[in-house]
């Protein structure tokens, strides 16, 4: 394994070549980043073995003497009901998103050059259901298959998996690889930084807590509004003195009411909608994470009346938005609240909300909130 290298006019990749094979595979640390996010999440959202997800791999392929080359630069989910239970097999639902999607991508100019799923099984390897998937929809066997084994309390393995010629060897991939960007040679994510900056200053947050933050603990739950770092000063503008705040900053008592009013219609409208059937599997450890525009408020919500949330004594949102990285702690009042107020204005922000119940380690849903172009 040979880690890649960041360069000026091309992102970073992990490069992938088994010994004496005739393929080389660059992933993207980025698409190594985000979708560890999104096994992790189908990992989280069933206890002991986790839910599987998958989708298409998109990127180059190119192929020179004989040697193929695939860079990987951005990933498709696909949804999967789980109709037949955890693991990823595509019920007849299932298959029409997956035309349909394989279908808009390659109208949009994109290439397909793989398929990617999780694996909460025994071993790493491909399936009987992948091998259908691959001879039914890409009867040219020129894809890659991206198979990722996630784990709870250390970094998750992966393997490509590649035909060669009629053949491909699906019992086990010629090269396993951590799949993580730490251990691939990529540096420290921007999740684990957030993480880990976030955690050093926890103690000196629960020393300044004031008062008032004790007697919102004895009040009823309101959701908490979190702002952006503020703005670099402008060394023209004369410099003025501001008062000492912490991170929850709590609205004016004649905006509260108002603010209420709107969250309650955003519930109301939110009840109304009709709702899938739910899986029997999914549905007891979901978290229905969520996330709405207000103005220039991000309004994110969770479903507190799901049994990991009113079985759990504590939780923990960790959101990205740019260079603006935090953990907040959420006590079990504030996980009752069900919303959380952030002030954003970045295009993408990612939500992780993470609860603890107590007899179970934790469950986890991530969220990543795009701005409509």
């Amino acid at each position: 394994m040979n880690p890649g290298s960041e360069t000026a006019d091309k992102p970073p990749f992990y490069t992938w070549q088994p010994p004496q094979k005739p393929i080389t595979i660059q992933l993207n640390f980025d698409v190594v980043d985000r979708l560890l996010l999104e096994v992790m999440k189908g990992f989280g959202a069933v206890p002991r073995r986790g839910a599987e997800v998958g989708g298409f791999l998109l990127g180059r392929r190119e192929e020179s003497d004989g040697h193929l080359t695939v860079e990987i630069l951005q990933f498709e989910p696909i949804p999967c009901e789980h109709a037949g239970g955890l693991s990823f097999v595509l019920s007849a639902n299932d298959l029409r998103l997956w035309v349909d999607a394989k279908a808009r991508l390659q109208a949009s100019g994109q290439q397909i050059v793989g398929f990617y799923r999780s694996h909460t099984r025994d071993g790493l390897h491909l399936a009987s259901d992948d091998l259908d998937l691959l001879n039914e929809y890409f009867p040219q066997r020129d894809l890659v298959a991206l198979v990722i084994k996630p784990y709870a309390t250390r970094a998750s393995v992966a393997g490509f998996f590649f035909w060669e010629g009629d053949s491909l060897r699906s019992d086990s991939p010629y090269l396993e690889f951590p799949f993580r960007r730490k251990e691939l040679g990529g540096g420290v994510s921007p999740l684990d930084r957030a993480v880990s900056a976030a955690r050093f200053g926890q103690q000196q947050a629960r020393a300044a807590a004031s008062p008032v933050a004790d007697a919102r603990e004895a009040a009823p739950p309101l959701p908490p509004v979190l702002d952006p770092p503020p703005p670099t000063p402008d060394s023209s503008e004369p410099t003025k003195a501001k008062p000492a705040r912490s991170g929850w900053v709590w609205i004016p008592l004649s905006f509260i009411f108002m603010l209420l009013g709107v969250i309650l219609g955003f519930q109301i409208a939110i009840s109304m909608r009709p709702r899938t059937p739910a899986n029997p599997y999914l549905e007891a450890w979901n978290l229905a994470l969520g996330v709405q525009r207000l103005e220039d408020r991000l309004v994110v919500s969770w479903d507190r009346t799901a049994p990991a949330v009113r079985n759990a004594n504590r939780g923990v949102v960790t959101i990205l938005a740019g260079n603006d990285s935090r953990r907040i702690e959420l006590s079990f009042s504030d996980l009752q609240a069900g919303q959380l107020i952030y002030r954003s204005s970045p295009s993408t922000v990612i939500f992780r909300l993470e609860v603890f119940p107590k007899d179970r380690t934790s469950v986890a849903e991530t969220l990543e909130f795009r701005q409509p172009r």
